[in-house]
């Protein structure tokens, strides 16, 4: 049976709080990607609540609590991936680069909401996009 191809945008909030201007910027791809149609994935750590600025619709994915690692993140967007039928080339990824990069290696359009100039630099080395978060001035 034919299956249309199905995007998905996966957004990586399972690392401490970020600035709110980084949240701004989070909450604009989120509501591209659901504008365009896309499967919305948050994934966020067991034991941490989800974040009220970014907490409208979506799927939730939560990370076991043993999860401990950036490969624990990694082999679970991937297995969701899998579940849901999603090629993983036409998946998006948001993520800063201070958290790993697990998830942002296992989609074909990593985006990266650089935490420092070292992750912003990584993003480029990568040819990753880096998402700029408005200025708080």
């Amino acid at each position: 049976m034919f299956r249309p191809m199905r995007r998905a945008a996966f957004f990586d909030l399972a690392h401490p709080e970020r600035p709110p201007n980084e949240d701004v910027a989070l909450r604009d791809a989120l509501e591209n990607h659901r504008a365009m149609g896309d499967l919305v994935v948050l994934i966020v750590d067991a034991l941490r609540p989800l974040p009220e600025k970014l907490s409208t619709e979506g799927t939730l994915l939560r990370l076991p609590a043993s999860a401990t690692c950036d490969r624990d993140k990694c082999t679970t967007v991937v297995e969701a991936m899998t579940r849901l039928c999603i090629d993983p080339v036409s998946c998006f990824g948001y993520g800063d680069l201070c958290a790993g990069t697990g998830l942002l290696s296992v989609v074909g359009n990593p985006r990266v909401i650089a935490c420092s100039a070292k992750s912003g630099r990584l993003a480029q080395e990568r040819g990753w996009p880096v998402i700029m978060a408005p200025s708080s001035v």
